[in-house]
């Protein structure tokens, strides 16, 4: 089985405030198995996660969402 490269994504997220926003979007995206880590950016209103290659955007947008946020972008 061939090693999976590893790629760090930023997600720029609207309507995160405080630490326990920061949290739920946390535990939302820790969901996900291709997910390895995740660093949340309060000020800069972003999450940088560590996941796979080929990992879905989609699949990181659905997360965020269904923890009541907005994705405005992700690099």
């Amino acid at each position: 089985m061939a090693c999976r490269k590893k790629i760090t994504k930023t997600i720029n997220i609207e309507g995160m405030k405080c630490q326990h926003c920061a949290a739920a979007v946390e535990a939302a995206l820790k969901k996900i198995k291709d997910v390895k880590n995740v660093e949340i950016d309060l000020d800069a209103k972003c999450a940088k996660v560590l996941v796979f290659e080929g990992t879905s955007d989609e699949k990181l947008t659905e997360a965020i969402v269904g923890a009541g946020f907005e994705v405005v972008g992700i690099n």
